[in-house]
């Protein structure tokens, strides 16, 4: 298996909180290392909101987009792995809406929308779930291939430097960084990883 050219830490795999949707600055440092483990064994921290919450920029601007959940007895001693979605409000649909209304006249979102629609189906219960389908599907876009069993683990999130790119609502707010990686696959397609690359050169 061939070790992507994003890579900068071979042999090293980050573990991270499990995001949904994470965002370009996060999948910038994912795409240095040989592997990328969610950490689906730690507990849940309610101020974590990256786990459920991602950001899209649309026609009127940046939009929040939050994954209900469903409360457990108690939440201090809830693991990652045991939180369930809650189905209130059909919130896939409403997420669905609003990534069809941000990016439906990208250059490249009728190619990737039908690999992405599972993920918002109504069938997903778990979050570890939900964010893993999402995950999969973004890492397949980028191209990053992931290395198992590598030597070493690292925790600490690497910083990577903000790089422009084409953004299709630029024009009306300006380009607007930190937005949730489906931001720079629905606008950049196969030239994203590119943009991760440059992102990540003030780190080498």
């Amino acid at each position: 298996m061939s070790r992507s050219p994003l890579v900068i830490y071979p042999d090293t795999s980050l573990i991270i909180p499990p995001v949904y949707c994470g965002s370009v600055r996060l999948y910038a440092a994912m795409a240095m290392f040989d592997s990328v483990v969610f950490d689906y064994g730690r507990r849940f921290n309610k101020r974590e909101k990256e786990c459920h919450r991602c950001s899209i920029e649309g026609p009127n601007g940046m939009q929040r987009l939050t994954v209900p959940l469903e409360k457990p007895q108690q939440w201090h001693s809830t693991l990652m792995k045991d939180v369930k979605v809650s189905a209130h409000g059909e919130w896939w649909h409403v997420h669905w809406g609003a990534i069809e209304s941000a990016y439906g006249r990208t250059p490249y979102f009728e190619y990737y929308a039908d690999k992405l629609l599972p993920a918002f189906s109504g069938k997903i219960e778990s979050l570890v779930q939900l964010d893993s389908v999402i995950h999969n599907f973004c890492l397949d876009a980028l191209g990053i291939v992931q290395h198992p069993d590598p030597s070493r683990i690292q925790r600490d999130i690497p910083p990577v430097s903000d790089v422009p790119y084409y953004q299709i609502w630029a024009s009306r707010h300006g380009f607007t960084p930190g937005l949730s990686v489906l931001d720079l696959i629905f606008n950049m397609g196969p030239e994203a990883p590119l943009i991760l690359h440059r992102m990540a050169g003030g780190t080498r």
